[in-house]
């Protein structure tokens, strides 16, 4: 007996500091191909997505989502891959990879994702319905953030001067110091940690200000990842918000699956 082929539905991408994953979906939102490479410049993106997708069965034909970061403040982002996809691969929404999280984490509901890495943001509501909350990347970085902690390691070393030539991501990578110094008990140290964790509080609060209900919170972003900094950020948040029930929610797929998904409902309503 002839074996059917499995019949691709949606194809979704994440495209990650790191790697940029994607996976196809069947009907039954199973993943039946996934595929995994280094995060290269926006521009060469399909290049490699071309090829790979074309591969797959169906796959050209099928609805895709690409997820990546500055979708929101790079308008050109998704214009580029448009244009440049076009007749090549389905490709029915550029979005950010703050929606993708979000989709992972509430299916579509309404929540609060509360990123903490190099910057620090809340988005509330709904994919397509977002409010944003913080973000703002100010010389000293979002309050609470990666980089924010990061500088004040700088400074505490006598060498906030040296921030001015690096990047973001280099200014937050000393982050990973701080909060170590601050786990071996340097007093100064756990200060501003503590610090970080009420600013990060005050953030959400923000974002959740004029309801009364619970407050369901999904985290993401390379801060939160640190289980001490984490357990102490969610102490201050639940300190912030009572009397409110806040939940934290884990995401129950990747992001290329939740852009996938994204991708089929795309394709149901056009």
């Amino acid at each position: 007996m002839k074996r059917e082929k499995t019949v691709i539905a949606a194809i979704g991408t994440d495209r990650g500091g790191t790697w940029t994953r994607v996976a196809a979906l069947d009907g039954a939102l199973r993943p039946v191909k996934t595929a995994r490479f280094r995060t290269q410049p926006l521009r060469s993106l399909p290049k490699k997505l071309v090829p790979l997708v074309s591969a797959w069965p169906g796959g050209a034909a099928a609805p895709l989502v690409i997820a990546t970061r500055g979708a929101f403040s790079k308008p050109w982002k998704s214009a580029y891959l448009l244009k440049t996809l076009k007749g090549k691969l389905n490709l029915k929404a550029v979005i950010s990879d703050a929606e993708a999280a979000h989709y992972a984490a509430f299916a579509g509901k309404r929540g609060f994702l509360l990123i903490a890495g190099t910057g620090a943001v809340v988005f509330g509501g709904r994919p397509g319905d977002f409010k944003k909350t913080g973000g703002f990347n100010p010389v000293s970085g979002d309050p609470g953030s990666g980089r924010w902690l990061g500088r004040h390691y700088l400074q505490l070393r006598g060498r906030l001067g040296e921030a001015r030539a690096m990047g973001h991501g280099r200014s937050a990578a000393y982050a990973r110091k701080l909060l170590l110094m601050a786990l071996d008990g340097h007093d100064h140290a756990a200060g501003i940690a503590a610090r970080a964790q009420t600013e990060l509080a005050a953030l959400l609060k923000e974002a959740a200000a004029g309801g009364r209900g619970p407050v369901k919170v999904a985290l993401a972003g390379g801060l939160i990842k640190n289980f001490h900094f984490r357990a102490g950020f969610v102490k201050a948040a639940r300190l912030a918000l009572a009397p409110r029930k806040v939940s934290f929610i884990e995401a129950s797929l990747p992001a290329e699956q939740a852009a996938a998904r994204m991708a089929l409902a795309r394709r149901k309503t056009s």
